[in-house]
């Protein structure tokens, strides 16, 4: 479904992705790991055309989307759920879900307002309320359920559950897992290793810029110390 290979890419003069490649099937949950600062957003701003990459390809479904525009990314059926949230803050709970509301992958089943709110019990009550009012975790699981609402055929999340108190980050991962369950293809960044080895198929090791590690659960067990080493603090 995703391969990069050889992806390079730069803010102006400054080179941030210097050799990230990594692949993902459809139907997998696949995570990028490392420290902050080392590439991971900015790979996923390129995977999406935010950020056009100055080498390498990307292939999405089949297409070359290297230097595409983002919204045809999108349209291509991407769905992204971006750090620090970035809901409209001016519109209710729902105008939010419906705002960009498509099917974009032609499900038989598409996400809908009803499912969302059946996912989320707490959009659905505060479905007239200002997004901008609502706590940090209701603000994350608004921006799962307007990327859901594109019907995706891949989401990918950045930093799903950083700084969400332990209640709601125990949610939504409980979500995570039943879009696994469901077949829904993931891209996730995020920092808790534990919880990530149990929920993905693979894992990628970003280090400045670079592919460094790859495995699966068990490569992650047997190669402790070095995966340490790349996403210790």
């Amino acid at each position: 479904m995703l391969s990069l290979r050889n992806v390079s890419a730069a803010y102006g003069a400054s080179r941030v992705l210097f050799d990230v490649s990594f692949d993902l099937r459809e139907g997998e949950v696949v995570t990028l790991l490392g420290r902050n600062g080392m590439g991971k957003t900015t790979t996923i701003r390129t995977i999406t055309g935010l950020l056009a990459p100055t080498g390498g390809e990307i292939s999405f479904q089949g297409q070359q989307i290297a230097g595409l525009a983002p919204e045809k990314i999108a349209r291509l059926g991407s769905g992204l759920v971006p750090e620090g949230r970035q809901i409209f803050a001016t519109l209710t709970v729902q105008e939010n879900l419906v705002a960009t509301a498509a099917n974009r992958s032609g499900r038989s089943d598409p996400w809908t307002l009803a499912r969302i709110y059946t996912l989320f019990p707490r959009l659905k009550e505060r479905h007239g309320q200002l997004a901008g009012t609502l706590s940090g975790g209701e603000q994350q699981m608004l921006a799962v359920g307007r990327a859901l609402m594109t019907n995706p055929s891949l989401l990918i999340l950045d930093e799903a559950t950083e700084g969400l108190a332990p209640v709601i980050r125990t949610e939504i991962w409980h979500v995570i897992e039943k879009l696994k369950s469901e077949g829904q293809s993931i891209l996730l960044i995020d920092k808790n290793l534990a919880v990530l080895k149990r929920l993905a198929d693979r894992h990628y090791i970003i280090e400045r810029g670079r592919t460094v590690w790859s495995g699966g659960h068990a490569d992650i067990d047997r190669d402790a110390a070095e995966v340490q080493r790349y996403v210790g603090v």
